[in-house]
């Protein structure tokens, strides 16, 4: 295999034609060889949407910023439909690979989403901003891709979700930084749908949406279950949940550990919200601090550091065979204004539920009552419980060393 590095800014001298010269070189380049794309000289440099092909490396440079122009028509589209298969609607974005092999981002430098393009003036003050479509372009869209990683980058001000891995296989993610504006609805950090051996280590990843979420979107089937992802060291904040499986859950999520993540000022810490005719299964988290609070009642949540739940999403959604089945918390310490909460549509679904060696610090010590917010469901948004450390509708589960400590809540 042939290697070149092209230094692009001794080849594009009018920077008003770096999108269409930067994606020439990439159509003229022979995916059997490998091209590294070298942003050396730092600046902010406004992008287009851009294709991606096979061998090929994007090397930013600290100090380089390459950012979204905003202008959706010139990113790429995909058609729809887009999550449920009744949803027509394409999605774009501002940089795209399908059907790929050995794609890089290294470097320091900056991927910047432009999310203020895509949102509703004067909301200097609002505490969930107002946009003008749904969906809107992703930053990073990688589709049925292999041995793609995402190293040292920082992605930034994403408009919609931030990274979107779908059907992809032997994923990296290492020592990235994603920092969403925290005010701004539908900015998942990671969205790992129905991809396997996915790796997402040392990153930080603050976010105004969920900060690592899992999914088996409806019109992504062909490429089956979500497997073997596994998350280590990574520090989450989210005005969502920082770990969440589903709501999107059209297939099976097996055999995913996380493990050493500090989770600080989020709504909902590890969370399992499945919705769709999908399951649970070998699932493990370990050694995981957490601290969440309660948010606007627009965000979904409602405080819990751990949020099970297997509820239909409509009236015709059928469970039937559905569950989540080995899942273990263990070494776990958290401060939260709630409790842990499982709720299932049958008690059957859920098997071997462990929670070992948790130490609890409950905010508000006089708290006599609790609402759990169960959107999207069929039925009613929310439910109300007395106060206790584990609130469940269900009995299937298991707590060894479960340590609770309450203190007043500071004002």
């Amino acid at each position: 295999m042939k290697q070149q590095t092209i230094h692009i800014f001794e080849v594009i001298k009018d920077l008003n034609k770096l999108t269409s010269c930067l994606q020439q070189i990439i159509n003229d380049h022979d995916p059997k060889n490998k091209l590294t794309i070298s942003f050396d000289k730092p600046g902010i440099y406004l992008i287009d949407g851009l294709k991606l092909r096979s061998n090929l490396e994007f090397h930013l440079a600290k100090g380089v910023c390459l950012k979204g122009s905003g202008v959706e028509a010139k990113y790429h589209h995909r058609p729809g439909p887009f999550e449920l298969n009744k949803n027509k609607t394409p999605i774009c974005a501002l940089i795209y690979a399908k059907n790929c092999e050995h794609i890089k981002f290294s470097g320091e430098g900056t991927i910047d989403g432009n999310y203020t393009k895509f949102i509703l003036p004067n909301q200097k003050t609002a505490s969930h901003l107002k946009f003008y479509k749904y969906p809107r372009p992703m930053t990073l869209y990688f589709e049925n891709c292999v041995d793609t990683t995402l190293e040292d980058i920082e992605i930034k001000q994403a408009p919609f979700w931030t990274i979107h891995l779908v059907g992809c296989v032997n994923t990296v993610i290492t020592k990235i930084k994603i920092h969403n504006e925290m005010r701004m609805p539908n900015t998942d950090g990671i969205d790992v749908d129905r991809s396997k051996n996915t790796l997402i280590q040392n990153c930080e990843i603050i976010t105004g949406d969920d900060g690592i979420c899992l999914k088996c979107t409806e019109e992504t089937a062909k490429y089956g279950n979500c497997e073997n992802l596994n998350v280590t060291d990574c520090y989450i904040e989210s005005q969502s949940s920082a770990i969440k499986f589903g709501s999107s859950s059209f297939g099976d999520f097996e055999n995913c550990k996380f493990e050493r993540l500090d989770i600080r000022r989020t709504n909902r810490g590890l969370a399992f919200q499945l919705r769709d005719p999908g399951s649970a299964i070998n699932i493990v988290f370990k050694d995981i601090k957490i601290e969440t609070q309660r948010f606007t009642e627009k965000w979904w949540g409602s405080g819990e550091p751990i949020f099970i739940t297997l509820l239909p999403r409509t009236e015709n959604t059928d469970l039937s065979g559905q569950r989540l089945e080995n899942i273990k918390f263990e070494d776990i310490e958290f401060v939260s204004d709630n409790s842990i909460f499982i709720y299932t549509e049958q008690a059957k679904m859920l098997d071997n539920i462990i929670f070992a060696n948790l130490k609890a610090t409950f905010r508000d010590a006089e708290l006599e009552k609790t609402t759990f917010d169960l959107r999207p469901c069929n039925g009613k948004a929310t439910v109300q419980c007395r106060f206790q450390a584990i609130v469940s509708n269900s009995l299937n589960y298991v707590a060894r060393d479960l340590k609770v400590n309450f203190v007043e809540k500071s004002i």
